[in-house]
């Protein structure tokens, strides 16, 4: 037997709500909250297994690369380029996702690299 739980949304929450609720194939909006945050409960494993494995091969690459003794530019360069891929790939993942690997990696911190660059 199902419970029947009352929430109350502000301005903001409900537009949000809506908007959120307007872009997703969910066809009635307690399914939509459901789905939401149960997924965000919920770690999405296999995605992040992706990711850690797309970031593996990416070190493997940089590490070919990588040339004994020679600190110049080039490092410079991979790290950038690094950087940017993972705020690429941070961006086109889901937000639960993101939170997750929030809780690892600052992306603040690697944003603010990359203006400075």
């Amino acid at each position: 037997m199902g419970k029947y739980v009352p929430i109350r949304f502000n301005d903001d929450e409900a537009s949000f709500l809506e908007r959120s609720f307007a872009a997703s194939d969910d066809a009635a909006l307690g399914t939509h909250i459901k789905r939401v945050y149960f997924d965000a409960l919920r770690p999405n494993t296999d995605a992040l297994a992706g990711v850690r494995s797309e970031l593996e091969k990416m070190g493997s690459l940089i590490r070919r690369l990588e040339r004994p003794g020679d600190e110049s530019g080039d490092q410079q360069l991979i790290l950038s380029v690094l950087c940017g891929l993972y705020v690429m790939v941070r961006k086109s993942v889901g937000e639960s996702i993101r939170a997750q690997a929030d809780q690892a990696i600052d992306v603040s911190a690697i944003e603010t690299y990359l203006r400075g660059r």
